[in-house]
């Protein structure tokens, strides 16, 4: 039952039109898929899995997450259309180690290769030496869906780096690694402090996966290991001032005069 439901999640967030609760539009790159968030920030479209975020900075491509193994084809398309070298991408940072973000791991990081980074807590999922703690029936459906990656499974995937709250990851001018657990033991944000450009994973939705109602909200519950702790981690960044909010599922929110995290939270659907 949990797997069937589970399955029907992810076939809506492949045909939910999300809506930005702000009504702020992002720019679409060069007529194809991919969107302009922010200077060197593209959101690949189109995709079964997670939001993936393709970062440039000079000739060097990082992606924030990966998507489903049946998202690879397409994200390496989108690279190549827009103009990109997929071979300058360097390296995959994982948010957390859930089925939809990081099953097209193996794909790209074989196809182009691509170094991992994940949170140490995430690291051993990554590489199949471990499951995340299930708190709920969907939570085991998603071990089961993890299991079922032939590359976790074999132990066929490596993470080159571990990291660490407070970590700067070399991508985009510089990305600040932010521990904020809660849906996963090791869920992480990345910030990019000159741009404004705060990366939160599935800390925060724009907008319910099962309903497709708009609106910004934490992580849902049924999904989450610790759902008190994803409040705590959120209201932990309330101090930052941004200018885009690039979520795991949603359109990414766009604040051309910046805005605290604190007056976001604010805005989050009960």
């Amino acid at each position: 039952m949990a797997q069937d439901v589970l399955r029907v999640f992810f076939q809506k967030l492949s045909v939910v039109k999300w809506q930005d609760c702000c009504g702020l539009a992002c720019e679409y790159w060069r007529g194809e898929r991919m969107k302009r968030i922010a200077e060197g920030v593209y959101l690949l479209e189109g995709l079964r899995g997670c939001n993936t975020y393709l970062l440039v900075s000079g000739s060097s491509l990082a992606l924030v997450d990966a998507g489903l193994g049946k998202d690879v084809d397409q994200i390496i398309s989108q690279i190549e259309e827009a103009g990109f070298d997929p071979f300058a991408l360097e390296t995959i940072v994982v948010t957390h180690a859930h089925p939809d973000h990081i099953g097209g791991l193996a794909g790209l990081a074989r196809r182009l290769h691509a170094d991992i980074l994940a949170h140490r807590l995430e690291a051993p999922i990554i590489e199949g030496r471990a499951q995340l703690p299930a708190r709920t029936a969907l939570q085991k459906a998603m071990n089961w869906l993890g299991r079922r990656n032939p590359q976790v499974v074999a132990g066929k995937l490596d993470v080159a780096r571990r990291l660490e709250d407070g970590d700067m990851v070399d991508a985009l001018g510089g990305l600040r690694v932010l521990h904020t657990p809660g849906h996963t033991p090791g869920c992480l944000c990345l910030l990019q402090e000159e741009k404004g450009a705060l990366f939160c994973g599935d800390l925060l939705f724009n907008g319910n996966p099962l309903t497709g109602r708009g609106g910004l909200r934490y992580a849902p519950r049924a999904f989450s290991v610790d759902p008190d702790e994803v409040s705590r981690s959120a209201q932990s960044l309330s101090s930052l001032t941004i200018h885009a909010l690039c979520m795991g599922h949603g359109e990414p929110l766009v604040y051309e005069n910046g805005v605290t995290m604190e007056e976001v939270l604010k805005t989050i659907s009960r």
